[in-house]
């Protein structure tokens, strides 16, 4: 054989959800990390040193539906929007957060509860106009009200003031460990606005676009171009480049955004020169474009994880056993170069976090990976397994993973009923539990293990185990990092002796550009600053 009254607090703590976006990874490890399986990090040494000047277009493959990251968590949302706004706090490469619109990190009483912030000195918006304390105060207060990140710090605060002009007061009703890394989200971020621009869109998508950013907004044509022109105004922290923050650049005078939905055409406008970079390539046309010599191509970061998500509030997936021995039979490999194809782009990992954060662990590795039929047949004897059906809803994307696993699994003695069909059936089957026994998704990156969506008791599933409740509410409270790794670590325990979910691996997507696109640093988000062409 292969080795290989709480929930109602935990909603308010982990409804920070992406929606259906591909987000994780990064770039730097921890001690005990591995580097990702491909081309993820720095470009080659550059020839030359970085020069301004020029137009960097970028191909993404749909428009935003806004620019305004308090009113939308849509990646493309944030990938154009944090050229061009900023936080007071951002992630730094092992998602970490950092000082950023911030003069440091926050000030905390010995209560836990008051947050100090003191605004960096020269800070400009696109317009002219100083930053003070005010636009501070009433971005947060209108992140608070639109944003799903903003609403959940905010059932926790009692008050929120500026107390002069470089320095605003946050207070809490109870402490949480999760404050500063929520103020530091660029997914539904909490950007800084002029105050006159929050008074005048109170609660609504804005409609003009003035931050603090490298880039300032010029022109929005939809379907045709996003333009984003140099800030000649911006002040860069003195700091090196590090993650979503440090010292940014604007380099090029002009950044495009291009937003073309077919794949294919997406791949020839950079192969035939007409742009310069294009993100969400399919992967099956890797192992041609790697050799092209006129464009680079790279595997992201790894950004999600591929999973088997159970119903476990009805049905026969609700039985441990029966999920214990689904585990147990599955060969993670196999299943993954089925479905994913090139070895670049996944790879095998068993915890829920990512190896490039500092929250990664390997707990439960002995029961994950396994490959074991023998175990899964004990475990389904167990379970008092009769062969009835289990209805297993897939996605486009996630189907052939999970056909390779339903051959292992059927090895076994379980009876699959797969059923194929668009992600939008499957987002509107799963809330009912009436209708599904499994489902595959995939796990977007979460810089907090108390926003991971399986850990979520009202994410479908359900996963609603006492044990669960009481480690994510203690979890949410505590601040000490040595005690919350502890604590995340437990939860992982419990993942593999629950096992609300599977995780079958952890996966990227492929990027491409011209050869004289330098400086760009290949995270789980792209972004252009600290970028120029050669």
């Amino acid at each position: 054989m292969k080795r290989k009254n709480r929930i109602k607090f935990l909603t308010l703590l982990i409804i920070l959800i992406f929606g259906l976006t591909a987000c994780s990874g990064g770039q730097i490890q921890n001690a005990t990390s591995q580097s990702p399986p491909s081309q993820t990090g720095e470009q080659e040494p550059v020839s030359s040193a970085p020069k301004k000047g020029g137009t960097l277009e970028v191909v993404i493959d749909a428009d935003p539906p806004t620019i305004d990251p308090h009113s939308s968590t849509t990646t493309l949302t944030f990938v154009v929007g944090y050229h061009i706004f900023e936080g007071l706090y951002t992630l730094d490469e092992e998602f970490k957060p950092i000082s950023m619109l911030a003069q440091d990190l926050p000030q905390i009483s010995e209560d836990n509860l008051t947050y100090t912030i003191s605004l960096r000195e020269g800070l400009k918006f696109h317009n002219g106009k100083a930053v003070t304390s005010e636009d501070v105060v009433a971005s947060l207060k209108r992140w608070g009200s639109l944003s799903s990140y903003g609403k959940t710090l905010f059932q926790n605060l009692d008050s929120l003031k500026a107390i002069d002009e470089k320095t605003i007061e946050l207070k809490l009703k109870s402490p949480n460990g999760t404050t500063l890394v929520t103020l530091a989200m660029p997914n539904g971020g909490a950007f800084i606005y002029p105050k006159e621009l929050v008074e005048k869109y109170p609660d609504k998508p804005l409609e003009e676009f003035i931050g603090t950013g490298p880039f300032k907004f010029v022109d929005w044509k939809p379907n045709q171009y996003i333009q984003l022109v140099r800030f000649d105004d911006y002040q860069p922290l003195n700091i090196p480049a590090t993650g979503f923050g440090g010292e940014k650049i604007a380099y090029v005078d002009e950044l495009r955004f291009i937003p073309i939905s077919d794949e294919m055409v997406r791949i020839t406008s950079v192969e035939g020169g007409e742009y310069d970079f294009a993100d969400f390539v399919p992967v099956d046309e890797y192992q041609r474009l790697k050799d092209n010599p006129d464009i680079v191509a790279v595997a992201s970061a790894p950004r999600a994880w591929f999973a088997f998500n159970f119903n476990k509030r009805a049905g026969i997936m609700s039985n441990v056993k029966m999920r214990q021995a689904f585990l147990a039979a599955l060969d993670m490999e196999p299943i993954l170069a089925a479905g994913y194809g090139d070895e670049a782009f996944w790879r095998v990992d068993p915890s829920i976090m990512l190896k490039e954060q500092v929250w990664w662990s390997d707990v439960g590795k002995e029961k994950y990976d396994l490959g074991d039929i023998e175990k899964a047949k004990q475990l389904l004897a167990e379970a008092g397994y009769k062969g009835e059906p289990i209805v297993w809803m897939s996605g486009p994307l996630e189907y052939n993973l999970s056909l390779a696993a339903k051959n292992q699994l059927e090895k076994a003695g379980f009876k699959i009923d797969l059923q194929s069909m668009e992600w939008a059936t499957v987002a509107e089957r799963r809330n009912n539990p009436e209708l599904w026994d499994v489902y595959s998704t995939g796990v977007t990156f979460r810089p907090d293990p108390t926003m991971m969506v399986v850990l979520n008791p009202s994410y479908a599933g359900w996963w609603e185990s006492p044990k669960l409740l009481e480690l994510m509410e203690e979890l949410g409270r505590e601040g000490d990092f040595e005690k919350r790794y502890s604590l995340m670590e437990e939860i992982q325990r419990l993942f593999y002796e629950e096992v609300p979910t599977v995780k079958v691996g952890d996966y990227a997507n492929l990027r491409i550009m011209a050869k004289n696109v330098k400086g760009f640093k290949n995270m789980n988000e792209i972004f252009f600053w600290n970028v120029w062409k050669e």
